[in-house]
């Protein structure tokens, strides 16, 4: 039958139409196949689980961050090493729910690996606020978070010329994850970096990234973009 909005021929049993999304209405005599195989009449019984890895890791997780609270309140209340251990059982979350329990594309894994790596320094940052100031100036921004970008477009890289084949997934990811290189030079630019040595290397690893990409996956790059954009 054709739907009567868009004029296009539906060849299966649907109540409504798959491009425009109106009602439609079958005529009951009308004979066509289901579009999806039917569930069959009887209920099956379903599974019950009881623990799975995740809650198991929070519970864990959670346990020892609530302990680890008063024993540093009670132990060395000027030093809250707390926070390193709260920051640390989220990045094990992370680790565990995002990337090896994910189906996740493999850029959106390194996006929430890099996030979660930095939350982490952060929290070390902190804590040496608190012990040695002098060395809590601008570490994080200096050397951590360009190394996290660094590796982050290195495992993109290597990720991207080895499964050439599957492109239409991953290409996009890769000059995303690419770009975010360059985040270092600007903080340098806005005087948040003060030593730019890995910034610049973060950016030349970007650059090089972007541009394999460019070359050898134009054609594909090219198509993605149409997909994405309708044009």
């Amino acid at each position: 039958m054709r739907c009567k909005y868009c004029n296009i021929e539906i060849g299966c049993q649907s109540k409504v139409c798959p491009l425009c999304h109106e009602k439609l209405h079958l005529p009951a005599e009308l004979d066509m196949p289901h579009a999806y195989p039917q569930k069959p009449a009887g209920k099956h019984p379903k599974k019950r689980k009881l623990f799975s890895a995740r809650s198991l890791y929070l519970s864990i997780a959670l346990t020892i961050f609530i302990l680890c609270i008063p024993i540093n309140l009670l132990t060395t209340p000027d030093l809250y090493w707390f926070a390193i251990v709260g920051a640390v059982g989220a990045y094990g979350f992370v680790l565990l729910h995002h990337t090896i329990l994910s189906n996740n594309s493999i850029g959106i894994k390194i996006v929430w690996q890099g996030i979660s790596i930095l939350v982490v320094l952060l929290a070390v940052n902190f804590l040496l606020k608190k012990q040695a100031p002098e060395l809590a100036s601008t570490w994080v921004w200096d050397y951590g978070l360009p190394s996290i970008l660094i590796i982050a477009s290195l495992v993109t890289g290597i990720y991207t010329s080895i499964a050439f084949k599957f492109w239409n997934n991953i290409i996009i990811d890769a000059l995303g994850i690419s770009a975010l290189g360059f985040i270092p030079l600007i903080l340098y630019a806005v005087k948040v970096v003060h030593h730019p040595a890995l910034s610049v290397v973060s950016a030349c690893i970007s650059s090089v990234v972007i541009i394999f990409c460019g070359i050898l996956g134009r054609r594909t790059l090219i198509s993605e973009f149409k997909k994405k954009f309708h044009f």
